[in-house]
């Protein structure tokens, strides 16, 4: 079978056309839509580059905020276990006989921090408010972080204290 001159013209126009269709399909589009992600992700990427910038400002602020906490609490204070700064506490405000529960747990994430849950019973005002005032003005890096104090139900004058306590270590 012989083509013609005509056909072979026709023949390599359409594989040419076939060919740079392929061309624009496969390489161009993908390079464009490419292109257009990356436009977008540097976007993207520098306001999470900003954000980090941000965050560094803030820990380091927070680094100093801790730093100065612990310069505050006496020497003696930071050898001391928060246990024992605890027991210290309820033993001078007279809460021994209240005291129904002490848990203590490591805070998240974090090996400065102890967290202690302390469950008081039977606790009048006077005696709650010395032991508040007690943790507010004691040195030692103590910090009430939830207080749920209800009356109790047979007897109105008596408190259900829990509280959860977050003692700084050094």
């Amino acid at each position: 079978m012989k083509i013609s001159r005509r056909e072979k013209i026709f023949l390599v126009g359409g594989i040419g056309i076939l060919a740079l269709i392929l061309v624009i399909q496969m390489l161009i589009f993908p390079a464009l839509k490419r292109s257009k992600d990356l436009d977008r992700l540097i976007f993207q990427k520098e306001k999470e580059i900003q954000d980090l910038r941000r965050l560094k400002k803030e820990l380091g602020s927070l680094k100093e905020a801790h730093a100065a906490l612990l310069q505050k609490i006496p020497a003696e204070e930071r050898t001391m276990e928060p246990l024992s700064k605890l027991d210290r506490l309820i033993e001078r405000t007279g809460l021994r006989e209240n005291v129904r529960v002490i848990k203590p747990s490591p805070a998240p994430g974090s090996r400065m921090e102890l967290w202690i849950e302390v469950a008081l019973e039977k606790v009048d005002l006077p005696h709650l408010t010395r032991f508040l005032y007690e943790i507010q003005s004691s040195a030692s890096g103590i910090r009430i972080e939830k207080m749920n104090i209800k009356p109790r139900y047979t007897s109105p004058k008596y408190l259900d204290v829990n509280l959860q306590m977050v003692f700084y270590q050094g």
